[in-house]
């Protein structure tokens, strides 16, 4: 055993050494101002990361990659992407990746003289005996579930997630809407970023969503993303319910998306829809 386990860090360290490892910052080309939480990652191959505070970011990508597809985006912003052998070049000759600004609008819904209601989706429990967690993490790790509208126009009122764990980590994520394709998570529904503060301690997370005007029609997908490096050990626990919509997850940032098992995160949007 020992023999093994003495090989298998040795072929890690190998792994490791054969990586590249870009370093840059990312800023807005017209402001020069750096920007945080900026996704970069190699396209559907769990290789990723988003950027800190400052917009600095490090990304190792090990050998084999060259020819794949590197992908930088953010909210508010064309995306940018390189072949990985390309993008090597261009870091090198200058770290600063600058970010062109693109205003996305949001699709209107039209509800008038409909008849509306409120009404709760996700999954209610909050179970501290069942629970899930974020995968890893690894920036740019997300966790979330479908919402299921039944073919109601909806404004999204409140989000909730509930919280099973004690002394969590003092870390910022980020809430995630999607639309749906093929009932994955497909393009984002939102035109800019929703952070939040993760509670120390077990409970709820409540988040306002009335500022971000956010319509959908049709079935959506709701996630956290883990977007800043924690400074312990500590995970961070969700309540769970078995049988319940399955999370979907991706590890990193540009990462393919995966369903896990058949337990339900205890995710919920408070909505009020029309007929």
């Amino acid at each position: 055993m020992k023999l093994l386990l003495n090989a298998l860090v040795l072929f890690c360290s190998l792994m490791s050494l054969n990586a590249q490892t870009f370093t840059g910052t990312l800023k807005d080309a017209t402001t020069g101002e750096t920007l945080p939480y900026v996704n970069i990652g190699v396209v559907n191959k769990g290789i990723g990361t988003v950027s800190g505070e400052t917009g600095k970011f490090t990304l190792a990508v090990p050998e084999g990659h060259d020819k794949d597809t590197l992908r930088i985006s953010m909210l508010g912003y064309k995306t940018k992407e390189y072949i990985v052998s390309d993008f090597a070049k261009v870091v090198n000759a200058n770290s600063e990746i600058k970010m062109e600004q693109h205003v996305t609008q949001l699709k209107e819904v039209v509800v008038s003289n409909r008849k509306s209601g409120d009404k709760l989706l996700g999954n209610k429990t909050e179970s501290k005996s069942v629970t899930a967690a974020f995968t890893s993490n690894k920036l740019g790790n997300e966790v979330g579930t479908v919402m299921k509208i039944k073919g109601t126009s909806a404004l999204l009122k409140t989000f909730t997630a509930s919280i099973a764990s004690d002394n969590n980590p003092p870390v910022k994520l980020r809430l995630n809407f999607y639309s749906l394709k093929k009932g994955m998570p497909d393009q984002l529904l939102i035109n800019e970023n929703i952070i939040v503060a993760v509670p120390k301690s077990s409970g709820k997370l409540v988040v306002d969503l009335t500022p971000y005007n956010i319509m959908v029609e049709d079935d959506f997908f709701a996630s956290l993303e883990w977007i800043e490096d924690s400074p312990g050990s500590n995970r961070i626990w969700f309540s769970a319910a078995l049988f319940a919509t399955p999370i979907i997850s991706r590890d990193t940032s540009q990462g393919a998306w995966t369903k896990l098992g058949i337990a339900g995160v205890g995710f919920t949007v408070d909505t009020k829809y029309w007929k």
